[in-house]
């Protein structure tokens, strides 16, 4: 297991009844358009509980400790789905996580072509954004410095710094003091404090996205809370 906030048990409850919950929602939602087109109100609405489970299907498998090659499966499908919805109503923290395991599981541009064009569509210019497109796809022209949203203001320092050791330094620092706490408004702050089994794990890919485009030696985060390690070096 790499998260020991919870037993084996607590996850792989919570696994099985989402894949329940997929398995039903693919199947409604592939019903509903042939009956009434992908663009009707049941198909996009469809779309997002999908997105949604598969979010958490992603944290909940990493916590548990499964394999990389079956989290990957799972992020493909949550491209898929997340591609097909995407604008600026949809919060700027999922697009970054979206992003970030994008980077983490190299992802091809062709998987992400789709929501690369609503980015560019939406005139979406920010610098956390740009950075991880880049990686992905290195004709991404926008070059916008200012972040959209001020939540990830606190790694422009990381993203500026061409001293390796210091970025690392300062990575640590956002893991281990930061990184929670700028997080207070999402839904699942504290949620390992819950009595309703809606813990599903706190993990940074953002930052694991990070160390892996700058190159950074990360020995040091192996064991940082919050830090994925082996998915930062599962693809190279």
């Amino acid at each position: 297991m790499r998260d020991r906030m919870k037993d084996e048990h607590y996850f792989n409850t919570l696994i099985q009844k989402g894949k329940k919950n997929i398995i039903m929602f693919e199947d409604a939602v592939k019903k509903t358009i042939l009956e009434k087109g992908e663009l009707d109100r049941g198909t996009r609405n469809g779309y997002s509980i999908l997105i949604n489970s598969y979010e958490k299907e992603i944290n909940l498998l990493y916590s548990l400790g499964e394999n990389l090659e079956t989290i990957e499966e799972s992020y493909k499908r949550l491209l898929f789905y997340y591609s097909k919805m995407w604008d600026r109503k949809y919060g700027y923290i999922e697009l970054i996580k979206v992003l970030s395991l994008g980077v983490l599981f190299k992802v091809n541009r062709s998987d992400i072509f789709e929501l690369e064009q609503r980015l560019i569509s939406e005139k979406f210019d920010d610098r956390l954004v740009n950075f991880l497109m880049k990686e992905i796809d290195s004709t991404w022209e926008r070059e916008g410095v200012e972040f959209e949203f001020e939540v990830y203001e606190c790694l422009k320092q990381i993203l500026d710094n061409d001293e390796k050791i210091i970025a690392c330094e300062a990575l640590k620092e956002y893991l281990q003091e930061k990184w929670y706490e700028i997080h207070r408004e999402c839904a699942w702050y504290d949620s390992h404090k819950s009595s309703k089994n809606v813990y599903y794990g706190y993990w940074s890919f953002e930052a694991g996205a990070i160390a892996k485009i700058l190159n950074l030696d990360d020995s040091s985060l192996k064991d940082v809370p919050y830090y994925p390690y082996d998915l930062v070096h599962y693809k190279k």
